[in-house]
């Protein structure tokens, strides 16, 4: 009878011990993979915000990138001396909203007007009917309508200036589809960081949840709130570090892909717009797993022994 107890005492013991290794085995398996879930996921998010970044600032960049093809094109009168024309020219290079200033004479004209039609129009007509014009670029600050409509009434007050004139149509649909672009991109920005922090915070969620017994254990010993925190929230802004690197490799690798073939239509050579973007990507990624980590712990240092089996 002793035997038989002592037998059933001995494989009790063997299969509690198993069972506990088979147990932490499993629980170290399901922490690792929360973990490693953890930091894709925030990659991905954070890989997505700095797609919509570059997107964004090549969206406001647009009009700036079209400041030579809407020019101002000024008509000078043909009676002005080329000596007259050099002195108009000064005057608009002074003025303020002046980006770039490019004279082209009755003979430039003739000649891009022969290169195009492929015969001396001037032989048949017996002189050159062509003006001599200064073509402006606008600076940034003055490149909208208002200032663009302001800058011509100043140039046609300008002795010698016979007419100024620009593309207004193209100007107000460049401007007008910038804006409309931009607020959605804005919209879409913002629902991505609700989604992004939903998604970042169910997460780490996860990962703490199977470590609540431990939070308790420890708080039943007598360790303070702050003291439980320290350690969780050391890990998430070191997980939420590794993600952006993770992110800003994948941008990176976007980049490189769309580079030659997207060169001429988005702006993928600025360091210091790439430097911001990148920064950002680290900023939010560690910002956003401290704050979650930070309210989800706090949460488990207040549930009573009890209540954890029902959670």
């Amino acid at each position: 009878m002793n035997l038989n107890f002592n037998v059933r005492k001995i494989t009790s013991a063997r299969l509690k011990k198993i069972t506990s290794t088979r147990l932490r085995k499993i629980t170290s398996t399901r922490v690792r993979t929360s973990y490693l879930s953890s930091v894709i996921s925030t990659a991905l998010v954070l890989f997505l915000l700095g797609v919509v970044g570059l997107l964004l600032y090549n969206i406001n960049r647009l009009p700036s990138t079209l400041r030579d093809q809407i020019a101002v094109s000024v008509t000078l009168d043909d009676t002005l001396t080329d000596k007259s024309a050099m002195q108009v020219l000064a005057k608009i290079e002074l003025k303020e909203f002046a980006y770039k200033v490019e004279f082209k004479s009755k003979e430039d004209a003739a000649n891009e007007m022969r290169a195009e039609l492929g015969n001396d129009f001037i032989a048949l007509l017996g002189e050159n009917p062509l003006p001599a014009k200064i073509n402006i670029s606008m600076q940034k600050s003055h490149f909208t309508t208002e200032k663009i409509e302001d800058a011509i009434k100043e140039l046609t007050e300008i002795k010698g200036v016979k007419d100024a004139r620009y593309q207004k149509s193209l100007m107000e649909t460049v401007i007008d589809n910038t804006k409309k672009i931009t607020l959605l991109i804005f919209i879409f920005v913002a629902l991505l960081l609700f989604v992004s922090v939903f998604l970042i915070n169910n997460t780490i969620r996860l990962v703490i949840y199977s470590k609540r017994f431990l939070i308790n254990t420890m708080k039943l010993v007598g360790a303070s709130t702050s003291f439980i925190r320290t350690p969780f929230l050391a890990s998430s802004v070191w997980q939420g570090m590794i993600s952006g690197f993770i992110a800003i490799i994948m941008l990176l690798g976007l980049i490189l892909f769309l580079r030659n073939d997207f060169f001429q239509f988005l702006e993928l050579t600025d360091s210091k717009m790439f430097g911001l973007i990148f920064a950002l990507i680290l900023l939010l990624g560690s910002l956003i797993s401290f704050v979650s980590t930070y309210i989800i712990v706090t949460k488990y240092t207040k549930i009573r022994t009890d209540d954890l089996w029902e959670d």
